[in-house]
């Protein structure tokens, strides 16, 4: 992300401000960065299908090593169902809609041309909106493919410019305080 800056800067023998600026920038962009992952992870947890608070984390920022980064990920750990992660199949679609490459060897899956397989109820943790049927007296979600959910790139997107505001307005506030 570019960010650009317009600043007017009126200075007469008060060159000590310019020091002082460089001393609170990383502080005002430390502020504005933590703003921005914020906004992100809240609109990731809005867009993801199961609003997963504890799944979409954010590393923090860490000025000790001169650079000022954050991310916001989601761990495939906290998105578990039966022991088994959901996340890239989420993010990446299912069956027809899959992005990567399929899974599933199932005669059904392959036949159907990778649009059908089925899933024994009692592996699933929480109900499925499948129909469900019954074979040989166990019961099936007859399952069909799922579009992705690119919850973190759309995150981004959409609050792109909300973030750009985010850190210009922590940078103005700063010249503000300093250049008073």
């Amino acid at each position: 992300m570019a960010i650009k800056l317009k600043c007017k800067i009126k200075a007469k023998h008060k060159f000590k401000k310019f020091d002082q600026i460089r001393k609170e920038l990383p502080q005002a962009i430390q502020k504005g960065i933590e703003e921005v992952l914020d906004n992100l992870q809240t609109e990731a947890i809005r867009l993801e299908k199961g609003h997963n608070q504890e799944g979409i984390i954010i590393d923090r920022v860490d000025l000790s090593t001169k650079e000022i980064k954050g991310r916001v990920y989601a761990d495939p750990s906290k998105f578990m169902s039966n022991e088994q992660s959901y996340l890239w199949f989420e993010y990446f679609g299912t069956g027809q809609y899959a992005e990567k490459e399929h899974i599933g060897a199932t005669k059904h899956f392959l036949d159907s041309g990778y649009t059908e397989w089925f899933i024994p109820v009692n592996k699933v943790d929480k109900p499925l909106s499948f129909p469900v049927v019954e074979i040989q007296d166990m019961q099936f979600y007859i399952a069909h493919g799922q579009e992705p959910n690119h919850f973190l790139k759309d995150a981004e997107f959409k609050t792109r410019d909300t973030n750009i505001e985010a850190i210009e307005k922590q940078i103005y506030e700063m010249l503000k305080g300093v250049c008073k």
